[in-house]
Order: C-alpha cells, then structure tokens, then sequence
C-alpha cells in the first residue's frame, strides 16, 4: 500500500494488479520496480500513444485543441528514437553479431506497422467526429484530470484512506447538464459485454460520487470510447468507433467501497509479513496465465524466483526503483527494502 502524508493512497491498478497477481504487485508496488528500458513495440505502448494524441484534443472551451494526428507523429518520434537508442545493446566489438542485424530490420518493420496502424485509427477516429457528430453534446470541464476522494478514515488501516485515479476527460451534457467522464479504449472488438463489470470505471465513478456536494446531481458515469485497433482498409469491415454510456447505481458503488475495504485488509495482511521477513513464495505467490508474456513486465524474470536463478542479479539489470504513482502526477516512493 502506498502511504504520502500519512495517507493511503488506493489506485484501480493497484487493486487489479494485487487481485490478478501478488508477485507482480509485489514487484511493481511493493517494490516499486519498473523496467529500465521502456518496450515502445508492446501494446500498450499503442494504448498510450493513441492516448496522448486525444489527451490534448479534449481541452476545456477556450483552449485550443491540439490536432491528435499531429500529436501522435510527435509522440511516434519520440518512440523511435527511444528504440534506436535501445540498439547499440545488439552490437559487440565485431559489430552485428550473427543474425541481429535481420532481428533489428524486422523489430523496426514491426514497429512501424504499429506506427501505421494507430495513425490509421486517430485519422478515422478525426473522420468519424465529424460524420458522426459524437461529441456535439459533450462539454470538456478538465482534461486528463487527477482525482481523489476520502473512503475513510479507519485506524485499523492506519488512518485516512482515500481513493485515486486518473480520468481521461472530465466532460458535461450540453443537453442535460449532468457529468460523465471518457476513458478512451483501444479495442480488437466494439462488442464487449464485459463492460458493465469494467472495475476501473465504477472506480472512477465512485470517487467522483464521493465528491459529490449534497444536493448536486451525482456524476451519470462513463463513456466508453472505443477505437478498434484495424487500419481500415477495404477488407476491414466498420464500424471502426463507438462510443458507449455505462452508469453504476447507488448499490453497485456500495459494492465496490465493500470490496475496497476487502482489499486493504489483505493487502495489510501481505505487507506486515514481508515486513516480519516471512518468504515471499508464500506470501504474495504467483498467478501465472497465458496473458502473462503480454501484460507483465515482469514475465522475464518470474520464473527465476522459483528456480535458484540468480534473480536479483537480474532484477538489478533490467529493472530500476520508481514511484508507483508516478502516473498520477508524481508521488514519494515507499522503500520497503
């Protein structure tokens, strides 16, 4: 758990990351590990790029929005340089060694094709706003807004809990006044029957519930907006966007807050026996998947935890020390080590 201030700071990714994996929050959050060099050809470095490009897109009335496709070139630039300089790692003092120069030629075709792939999506996506009119009722209170709320204040967790996440945009109804919040989604299918369930938007929605004044309408929830990650072409076949309304009700947010106190009980019970020195392979073991070679930063090292590997010489290699929440604007890491 991560503590600023004598606050408890709970995060959506902390809470999915704990519950899909205890090593890898392990790792990522009591450890605060991350890798040291950034894999810029992984999906979810298409997520954030796409991300950013509509970050300064949805602007408050009165600032001028960026153009998204312009933005993306920008942040694609900066990914391929980061990637060259990642190169040199493939070189000896011979030069190539065998082979890596036809490795390096296919990485970087890879990495263009995705390239490719997102600026097809953020040109479509500027496309169909204009066809579609989807965003003629919406009015951008903040963007890429930090948010926080106090869940409680119990002295079996320590003190003050709150609550924290990120929204993508802050928005309002032109029609009828009442406030949503988009979280933009890079998606293989515009079809997802799981969203209802999404745990970071009722999240979202519960903080934003909290820091509701009494009498003031709460906030309707989220709007999903989906960009199916297809380059368009005349064998692709659309929609390609969608943009859709998911609200919790009263008992769903509850529900959650239930859950969150469920939560903090285990993750205090983890956290005061790795403080007792109790193994690790015990107390926040692994949950391995085939989603594992994707989603973890961690996957190449796991293994070595559990094999007599000399996992820390690795694990000083490839990772370095960072703040958990550095993606909520910057917090004080907590050293457990």
């Amino acid at each position: 758990m991560t503590i600023v201030d004598g606050v408890r700071l709970v995060s959506n990714s902390e809470v999915q990351t704990f519950r899909d994996c205890p090593r890898r929050w392990w790792l990522a959050w009591y450890r605060g590990l991350t890798p040291r060099t950034a894999d810029v050809k992984s999906p979810a470095a298409t997520g954030t790029r796409i991300h950013v490009a509509l970050a300064s897109y949805y602007v408050p009335e009165g600032e001028a929005p960026a153009d998204p496709l312009q933005t993306l070139d920008r942040v694609q630039r900066e990914d391929l340089a980061a990637f060259e300089t990642q190169i040199p790692t493939q070189f000896t003092e011979d030069g190539w060694w065998p082979g890596s120069e036809k490795v390096y030629e296919l990485e970087r075709s890879a990495l263009q094709s995705q390239f490719d792939l997102e600026h097809a999506m953020i040109e479509g996506y500027v496309q169909w706003l204009a066809e579609s009119g989807a965003d003629e009722d919406i009015e951008v209170i903040a963007p890429e807004a930090y948010v926080e709320a106090t869940l409680f204040e119990d002295s079996a967790f320590g003190g003050h809990v709150k609550l924290i996440g990120k929204l993508d945009a802050r928005v309002r109804s032109r029609t009828t006044g009442r406030r949503k919040f988009i979280d933009h989604k890079t998606v293989g299918s515009l079809i997802d029957p799981m969203l209802g369930l999404n745990q970071q938007m009722i999240h979202y929605q519960v903080i934003e519930w909290l820091n509701t004044e009494e009498g003031e309408a709460r906030c309707d929830g989220a709007l999903y907006n989906m960009l199916r990650k297809v380059k368009r072409t005349r064998a692709a076949r659309p929609p390609f966007y969608n943009r859709t309304p998911i609200d919790h009700n009263i008992h769903e947010l509850e529900s959650h807050i239930a859950r969150m106190r469920h939560f903090l009980w285990q993750v205090d019970f983890a956290e005061v026996d790795m403080e007792r020195g109790e193994d690790h392979h015990y107390v926040v073991p692994p949950r391995p998947s085939r989603d594992c070679v994707w989603k973890c930063q961690f996957f190449k090292v796991c293994r070595m935890f559990d094999d007599g590997s000399r996992v820390e010489d690795a694990v000083e290699a490839l990772y370095e020390k960072r703040d958990p929440l550095s993606y909520y604007g910057g917090r004080h890491i907590i050293d457990h080590e």
